[in-house]
């Protein structure tokens, strides 16, 4: 018991000075996006991202200037209403819904998406201004296999369709940045195209998402 106290309290003491230039916090916050979508392989629709934070370490050298590492998880759908995706040796390619379906009623509405599940960690430089925190960094990203959904209509039933097993290229990166006021902010992540989702031969996708992000 004496042993325990003499550990215990040196060590109380280094974590209560820590505090002061550095936490550590556990789902922190959580966030959603639209994905602006540039290609030549498919007709982009709506698209949009949600992440939510795992773990994150803050450390700061100074009182208005901090860094961020954290860990997140996301999920990035892509959608289209022209084309459709498909699996080719669980790469993710796109042709028009017609070859895909040759039997789809094409005066319902129809729709092809595509998912990533994604682990990322996110190193930012934060300048904090009272209630004001603005960010800027850059994230790397460990891409786990996708699906790819489609829903259509063939002799007036809506019918679904799911391939799973999409696979991506394990690693990509994006930049990003931020502004907040207090708890919510708005957030933009560049996926540059050099940055490659999709192995040789997918899909080729370059995107900007927009969001909002909540601290918790």
């Amino acid at each position: 018991m004496i042993l325990t106290v003499l550990v215990a309290l040196p060590l109380s003491q280094t974590i209560a000075s820590a505090q002061s230039w550095s936490s550590m916090e556990a789902l922190s916050h959580i966030g959603f996006g639209y994905n602006i979508v540039k290609t030549d392989d498919f007709t982009p629709n709506a698209s949009g991202e949600f992440f939510v934070n795992i773990a994150s370490l803050k450390v700061y050298p100074v009182e208005a200037f901090g860094i961020e590492i954290g860990v997140d998880y996301k999920t990035v759908d892509f959608t289209s209403k022209e084309d459709a995706f498909y699996l080719d040796n669980k790469i993710v390619k796109a042709k028009p819904f017609k070859e895909k379906f040759p039997n789809i009623d094409s005066s319902k509405k129809s729709f092809s998406r595509f998912r990533t599940n994604t682990f990322s960690a996110p190193v930012t430089l934060n300048l904090y201004a009272g209630p004001v925190t603005i960010g800027g960094g850059a994230e790397a990203n460990f891409n786990l296999p996708g699906r790819v959904k489609d829903k259509f209509f063939v002799d007036g039933k809506k019918n679904k369709n799911i391939e799973k097993g999409a696979q991506f290229n394990k690693f990509n990166y994006n930049f990003l940045g931020y502004i907040s006021f207090e708890d919510t902010g708005i957030y933009v992540r560049y996926y540059p195209k050099n940055s490659r989702l999709m192995p040789e031969g997918g899909v080729d996708v370059s995107f900007l998402t927009i969001g909002v992000i909540y601290r918790m």
